[in-house]
């Protein structure tokens, strides 16, 4: 406020027009009467060895006023309403003046239940922004694809099926992300991201930066947002923010008629509407104008906060309409990825800009401005004082970020960062499992308040709504317990509640501890907007919780408060997925001793194999989750053994595939026994070898072509049709060859196998299982190659690519290794031969032997044989979404024992890829100059199409080749040479 008066006064000053002098003369006394009032928290200095979360001074109220010290602007927006009949100048100050008033500062409510706003400006960080191009966004799933690629926010919505979007899962050179200024260049975005993750505070940055590019004709910060175009002589567009969910409330209030062809004004009217109930006193027709004119953007805040997934289609229409009328605004319209599907995309030319988690230097930036603005307001320090304080703390606030797995990971949302942040001040430690980071967030919004009531701090804490009573934090948070219990057992149509039946919710939860509990229960609810991060109303009459994972932490507690007797009514749920974050949580919130009670119940569930998995697997999990915060509980095994058994159950359909995998996930959290999954060495199938015809029969071939033409027509493209007819053509053979014995792994490479080469060294390029070939990759610098293609550019040279992702990696140690190179898994091969020494040579299959392994020599289909596959024989088509532990498919291994040969990962072989009739003596298995060469892949994968799953199918890539649906399996024979 003091550096405003400053500039005011040394621009007055400087000032020779009278005008202009008398405009800043009253701009600087507007500012004075308005300046905050300073109010003690107590006395003393801050301590340096603790910060005193007691001390300091802070400002209560509105310290955000818009300073007008420019007229060029406004003239230039004022001259479009050509009539002085309203005052269309001093609306223009007055709407400015609330956009920054709500804007121009973040509540952060729980600071010591202190009323305290830190300035944007201050606090405001940048995110990544990516531009997908226009090619990868077809096909359904396309767009999380392409956030996944981003690699920050990892959806578990994979991208499309389909062959194309193969990229999507390489994990290539990803995009270079832009800033806001270059998105904002694009008259027309669509601004989609995860829940929290910055998206509405994009939207408040821009309109209070423009808000004071207009009040001070700033030409410079109007470049600096990317609207400042040279060519461009109308000047800057005027701010018009809009909850879209207001838009949703204002088209269902409408009859029929007055929806019917009235897309564009209905939004006009929304708009109208909207700002008439802040009694803006603006004129009817003050946004029309603008948009008339071309000299609005419009800035549409999620979609995905429209009350109904119904009306999300018919708000974007609505949306689309406008764009269509009013073609020369500018409009921004953000998003939850969730929303931004289908029908409900807007179209009409808008560029779609993802929003990805904050980055490691994002949320340090964040902390550090956080640490700074908090010193400042707080404290009064500034200079070097305010350097060394907010230096120190921040630091002290990462470290404890870093120190804590669980809390860590919600840092990169900024929504939670924000609230950590609050906790971290509040308690100077952070809590390290999630039960207990939510009791936290709920605390630290349940004392705060909007920051800007001007009651007094204990008040506001302690009010109830009724001034003859008072509730503390306890109670109100038993009530919305209670109400948060209610709404989850509507299921997912209990996000909201109206009005009345909460009034009536909280009276029950009332009724027997305080007198007129009806009464109390419609003040309590009327008090409710005070808690704005909580328990909101999103519509007129109807509210929900900010965010489902307070409802879900919320409904635990209800439960884990209860006597023991209630827990069966929250454990028969088990199988509902919408319950399951409420039974991790329900767990997380007990002592140790009443957890292991509680979960030795869950893990009694159910008498079949698929009614046993589930609790199992849920079990599993909440032990994952807990073991590091409460010890080392009594079921582990317990749980491992009930897994073992419905894995390994016989006859092969004892037990239903889905209740198999979920048993081998349970394992690779409590260790996998089973011989040669996770141990050396491999378990493997002898084979006797023969005469083998490889390949497919003409007519077969012809057969599996008419399918693929067929599938593409289908889909409606008649090119790609008219091409896939031809594929199988490459498999056309009836030459025989004959195989000597050998064996083969029984299941593909896992990741716990693979670590025992990672472990010896195995990516020491000196080592001998890497030859010059592998050792030219290896020191390849991929960043600074040209022309390398997403699924040749690693990241990593000393790991597989996807060894930190938990849903492929190392946390998976029963699982397929994926993401390694052909050069990997050779070396692998020759690494093992040296460590076993048995009589043996490790090698990969070549061609020939894969397809026996997998056909016989009565050529079947399939690794089973003829039978369509389906999700009982093999993971296929993003059934399980991802890979699935080995050997969870025993109806679809071969009639030898081998498993997984159809579908889970696709399999390397020492083959390079050459035409039949195959001749084995041709070169083709000898491994020579394998940089120029592309070798064959086997079996289809977890994320293809059935098509891929024919044991005859061949795909072929380069050595370097890598992804998330790539393996290896193993095969043996006797040693030619001993060293």
């Amino acid at each position: 406020m003091t550096d405003q008066l400053a500039i005011l006064r040394a621009q007055r000053d400087a000032a020779s027009d009278p005008a202009l002098r008398a405009a800043l003369d009253s701009a600087i006394a507007a500012l004075e009467s308005s300046t905050a009032r300073e109010i003690a928290t107590g006395g003393g200095d801050y301590s340096e060895g603790d910060l005193d979360k007691r001390r300091g001074n802070f400002v209560e109220g509105n310290q955000y006023n818009l300073v007008f010290s420019g007229g060029h602007f406004l003239e230039g927006l004022e001259a479009l309403y050509q009539t002085p009949a309203n005052d269309y100048g001093g609306a223009l100050r007055r709407y400015l003046r609330h956009l920054y008033r709500e804007y121009a500062g973040l509540d952060l409510r729980g600071i010591d239940d202190r009323p305290l706003d830190m300035p944007l400006s201050e606090l405001y960080v940048s995110l990544s922004l990516h531009e997908p191009p226009p090619e990868v966004l077809a096909g359904p799933g396309a767009l999380r694809g392409f956030m996944q690629k981003v690699g920050r926010w990892v959806p578990r919505q994979l991208a499309d099926g389909e062959p194309e979007a193969e990229e999507l899962l390489g994990r290539g050179r990803p995009p270079d992300p832009v800033d806001w200024t270059t998105a904002l260049r694009h008259p027309r975005l669509a601004v989609v991201g995860a829940p929290g993750s910055g998206k509405t505070t994009l939207l408040h940055y821009t309109a209070v930066r423009l808000a004071e590019v207009l009040a001070r004709d700033d030409a410079g910060q109007l470049a600096a947002l990317g609207l400042g175009a040279e060519d461009d002589a109308s000047g800057p567009p005027a701010p018009l923010f809009l909850p879209l969910r207001e838009l949703g409330s204002f088209v269902r209030e409408c009859n029929g008629r007055e929806l019917a062809g009235a897309g564009p004004r209905l939004l006009l009217d929304c708009l109208a509407n909207y700002y008439t109930r802040l009694e803006l006193d603006l004129p009817p027709d003050f946004f029309s104008r603008l948009c008339e004119a071309g000299r609005a953007l419009l800035l549409l805040d999620g979609l995905d906060e429209v009350a109904s997934s119904d009306d999300w289609a018919l708000v974007s229409s609505i949306v689309r309409a406008f764009v269509g009328r009013y073609e020369h605004c500018r409009y921004v319209v953000t998003s939850r990825v969730a929303a931004y599907q289908g029908d409900a995309r807007v179209g009409a030319g808008f560029r779609i800009c993802t929003v990805a988690d904050l980055d490691e230097a994002q949320q340090r930036r964040f902390i550090a401005n956080w640490s700074r603005s908090l010193h400042r307001l707080l404290y009064q320090l500034q200079g070097q004082e305010l350097d060394r304080r907010a230096e120190r703390y921040a630091g002290e606030l990462w470290q404890a970020l870093e120190a804590n797995a669980r809390v860590r990971g919600l840092a990169s949302n900024p929504l939670l960062l924000t609230v950590v942040a609050v906790i971290f001040y509040n308690k100077y430690v952070l809590p390290e499992d999630r039960a207990a980071l939510y009791e936290e967030c709920i605390e630290v919004l349940l004392r705060g308040g909007r920051g800007k009531a001007d009651r007094p701090t204990q008040q506001r804490r302690d009010y109830a709504g009724r001034p003859d009573l008072k509730m503390g934090l306890g109670p109100k948070r038993e009530i919305l317990a209670a109400i948060a219990y209610r709404m989850h057992q509507r299921g997912e149509n209990g996000l909201f509640i109206h009005r009345d039946d909460l009034v009536r919710e909280v009276a029950a939860a009332l009724r027997g501890r305080y007198p007129e509990p009806d009464d109390l229960a419609k003040s309590f609810v009327a008090e409710l907007p005070v808690h704005i991060g909580l328990l909101d109303e999103r519509e007129p009459e109807r509210y929900r919780f900010s965010h489902l994972s307070f409802q879900e932490f919320l409904a635990a507690r209800s439960i884990a408060e209860a006597t023991e007797d209630r827990w069966d009514e929250l454990l028969d749920r088990y199988r509902d997925s919408w319950w399951r974050e409420v039974i991790l949580l329900c767990a997380g919130h007990l002592s140790q001793e009443r957890c292991w009670r509680f979960l030795g119940r869950l893990v009694e569930r159910g008498d079949t194999p698929d009614e046993r998995a589930p609790a199992l697997g849920l079990a599993s999990d909440a032990l994952a989750e807990l073991e590091r915060f409460k010890g080392q509980g009594p079921l582990n095994s317990t749980i491992q053994a009930d897994a073992l058994r419905i894995l390994e159950l016989q006859p092969a359909t004892a037990a239903p595939a889905a209740a198999r995998v979920e048993c081998g996930r349970v394992l690779a959290r409590m260790s996998d026994p089973r011989p040669g999954v996770c141990d050396l060495p491999p378990a493997m199938i002898e084979l006797s070898g023969g005469s083998f015809v490889i390949g497919s029969a003409p007519e077969q071939a012809e057969a599996a072509g008419r399918a693929w033409e067929q599938y593409w027509l289908d889909q409606g493209d008649k090119d790609r049709a008219k091409q896939a007819r031809k594929w199988p053509e490459d498999e056309i053979n009836s030459a025989s060859l004959r195989l000597p014995p050998f064996a083969i792994g029984r299941y593909p490479l896992t990741n716990a196998q693979y670590k025992r080469f990672m472990a010896a060294g195995g990516y020491d390029p000196s080592a001998p299982w890497w030859d010059d070939a592998a050792r030219a990759w290896l020191a390849r610098d991929d960043a600074a190659t040209e022309g390398l293609q997403p699924w040749q550019w690693r990241e990593y040279k000393n790991r597989p690519e996807f060894w930190d992702d938990d849903r492929f990696g190392v946390a998976r140690p029963n699982y397929p290794v994926v993401g390694i190179s052909w050069y990997e898994a050779m070396a692998y091969c020759r690494w093992l031969t040296r460590l076993l020494d048995d009589g043996y040579e490790y090698v990969l299959p070549s061609e020939a032997e894969w397809e026996y392994a997998a056909r016989g020599a009565t050529r079947r289909i399939y690794a089973w044989g003829d039978q369509q596959p389906d999700g009982e024989r093999a993971n296929f088509n993003q059934t399980y979404r991802g890979t699935t532990a080995v050997g969870c498919f025993p109806t679809g291994a071969t009639p030898e024992g081998v498993f997984d040969l159809t579908g889970n990962v696709w399999e390397w072989t020492r083959s390079a890829y050459r035409p039949y009739p195959y001749d084995p003596d041709d070169g083709r298995e000898s491994g020579d100059n394998p940089a120029q060469k592309h070798f064959t892949l086997r079996g289809g994968s977890w994320f293809y199409l059935p098509f891929f799953l024919r044991a005859a199918y061949r795909d072929r890539n380069s050595p370097d080749h890598h992804f998330s649906y790539v393996g290896l399996r193993l095969a043996r024979h006797p040693s030619r040479v001993k060293d």
